[in-house]
């Protein structure tokens, strides 16, 4: 969980994509569990400045990214810090994110479980993919692509 400080607390005004409804922003935080982070890089659609860079606790906010869907802030870039189970900087482990998959179902227990569960799918660029469930579904769903990586470009060839 991250602590945060209300002297750090940045005015709404000077947040670049506008904050949500009822949280704040702050300039610093403080992780006292070792766990998953995400990190994103958002910026106003069709804007040329500089992304904004937001680190989120993993599971907890992986309900939240269908805000992005068809919004006025769209994500530029995406990774998973995790610092679980590590207690030096030098085992911490940066996963970039190459697709988030938001309103996807999946049964519980990868497949072995009864219930059916919208979650929030991640696949690293190293092909892993792990799911962040949040809710109880009703029906199978594929969910919506929220952020996919472009492919890397080939060197020419000469």
């Amino acid at each position: 969980m991250f602590v945060t400080s209300e002297i750090n607390r940045v005015p709404r005004s000077e947040v670049p994509f506008g904050g949500l409804p009822g949280k704040g922003v702050w300039s610093s935080v403080q992780q006292l569990i070792p766990r998953d982070v995400l990190i994103l890089r958002v910026s106003q659609a069709r804007s040329r400045a500089v992304p904004t860079i937001v680190m989120l606790d993993l599971t907890a906010t992986a309900a939240t990214l269908e805000q992005f869907v068809g919004g006025n802030v769209v994500l530029r870039g995406a990774a998973v810090l995790s610092t679980q189970l590590a207690h030096e900087v030098e085992r911490w482990t940066l996963d970039p994110v190459s697709e988030i998959r938001v309103g996807a179902t999946e049964y519980e227990h990868g497949g072995e479980g009864k219930q059916l569960l919208t979650v929030t799918r991640f696949t690293t660029s190293a092909g892993r993919t792990f799911s962040v469930p949040y809710a109880l579904a009703t029906q199978p769903a594929r969910g919506r692509r929220l952020w996919r990586a472009k492919a890397p470009r080939t060197p020419a060839a000469c």
